[in-house]
């Protein structure tokens, strides 16, 4: 009996193994109503009848003729991703009453004629990016009342018409990240009432018409990074009870308005960072309860206004990294008292006050690196009884006695301050020894050896 049991399992199917290895695309295991295509030279003629989907991916089809899909009435996505289609015919998809997707990526394509999406009414989402598009003329998204999403990111659109997007009442999404855009005129996007996510970043923009959002009420996601903007108009958000996501970094902005971002009570995501701020007015953000986030990173500040971030309470993490700071001021951080995460590296802080983190002992998380710091007073972490991570690498540290408490601290704090390494230069604190072999008087000599200048001896 053992025998034939052992006999069973050696030829027993691997059902197991199967199961732990899943398809990384859909593409690649199609279901019974979907038909994928690789390399295709041509579009078939006709595909199964329950086929309602159907994909041409790395093809080498240059044109989709009119009436290429004319035998398939049935069919509700097609996509061609990849491919070599530099044009589409008018009529290419006349008969597809129930075409709901249609995708069009990684082409060759340069231009779209008007009346190519003609009679598709049940529309809900159209994705043309990642190909070579230079304009949107009048009319050609024409009909599709029900299109939720239309994605035109990653080309080289120019111009676009105005009334190009009427027509389009359900629209949900617009996506023209990432093109050559250097104007925007409010009348493109006037009528798209229900628009939530507007997607404008990386394109050429220098400038923002101020009435842009005005008729826009329900944007909950406005992307305008990567531009060129050197200032945004002081009402250029009139509609801030639903914004969820603002993104305005990377751009040329030297200054904002006072209170320019108060009143968005919903407001997750905010992103200042890579601009050109120099200053920031004494009010300019209001009380925002979702917001847990925010850089101001890679700037030109050098001095904050009193309690700038106090309206913040909800934050968490704060990154100030990579602007001109020379000190900084307990006044800085009145209000942000939950914050776990301050990320001050890469400035040019010389010293830091006694009393800097009084009011933030839920500090997990500091990061003091590359800065001018040469010494630190031997209690001036005492108040942060939570910190977990403290970076302090790449500082001139001035080995001389008045690092003598604060090596102190660190060989008293140094067992729970190791992940990560509170020490990452190659040496550690007096470049010669590590902190965790570090004995003052051994230092001391040590450098004396090395002809260090010490100012002051014990």
């Amino acid at each position: 009996i053992g025998e034939i049991i052992v006999f069973f399992l050696l030829f027993m199917p691997d059902f197991s193994l199967a199961e732990t290895q899943p398809c990384e695309k859909a593409t690649d295991c199609p279901k019974e109503n979907q038909a994928v295509f690789s390399s295709a030279t041509e579009i078939p003629r006709s595909l199964r009848p329950k086929v309602t989907e159907v994909f041409f991916l790395v093809s080498h089809i240059t044109t989709i003729p009119k009436g290429a899909f004319a035998e398939n009435p049935q069919l509700e996505k097609v996509e061609f991703i990849n491919s070599n289609i530099s044009s589409i015919e008018l009529g290419a998809f006349e008969g597809l009453k129930n075409l709901k997707n249609i995708e069009v990526s990684g082409s060759k394509l340069t231009s779209l004629p008007v009346g190519v999406f003609n009679d598709l009414s049940n529309m809900e989402e159209l994705v043309l990016k990642s190909n070579k598009l230079q304009r949107l003329d009048k009319g050609l998204f024409e009909g599709l009342k029900k299109l939720r999403h239309l994605l035109l990111n990653l080309n080289e659109i120019k111009l676009i018409e105005d009334e190009t997007f009427d027509g389009l009442d359900n629209l949900l999404m617009l996506h023209l990240g990432k093109n050559n855009l250097s104007a925007v005129s409010t009348h493109w996007f006037s009528n798209l009432n229900k628009l939530e996510a507007f997607r404008l970043y990386e394109n050429q923009l220098t400038t923002i018409p101020e009435d842009l959002f005005q008729n826009l009420p329900n944007l909950k996601e406005i992307s305008l990074h990567g531009n060129q903007i050197e200032e945004f108009p002081p009402n250029l958000f009139p509609h801030k009870n639903k914004l969820t996501k603002l993104l305005l970094d990377n751009n040329l902005v030297t200054t904002f308005p006072e209170g320019y971002f108060v009143g968005f009570p919903q407001l997750k995501t905010l992103t200042l960072k890579n601009n050109r701020l120099k200053s920031l007015p004494p009010v300019l953000f209001g009380e925002m309860p979702k917001l847990t986030e925010l850089s101001l990173q890679q700037n030109n500040l050098s001095s904050l206004p009193k309690g700038v971030f106090g309206p913040l309470k909800k934050i968490r993490k704060l990154d100030l990294s990579k602007n001109k700071f020379v000190t900084l001021s307990p006044e800085y951080f009145e209000g942000p008292e939950k914050l776990t995460e301050l990320n001050l590296q890469n400035n040019m802080i010389e010293s830091l006050d006694e009393d800097l983190f009084e009011k933030l002992q839920s500090l997990a998380t500091l990061k003091l690196a590359h800065n001018n710091l040469q010494t630190l007073p031997g209690d001036i972490f005492d108040p942060l009884g939570k910190l977990r991570k403290l970076d302090l690498s790449n500082n001139p540290w001035l080995c001389d006695c008045n690092l003598k408490d604060f090596h102190s601290w660190v060989t008293g704090n140094a067992a729970k301050l190791t992940s990560p390494p509170l020490w990452k230069s190659s040496y550690g604190l007096c470049e010669r020894q590590r902190p965790e072999d570090f004995e003052f008087s051994e230092v001391l000599l040590e450098i004396r050896k090395q002809s260090y200048n010490l100012s002051q001896h014990p």
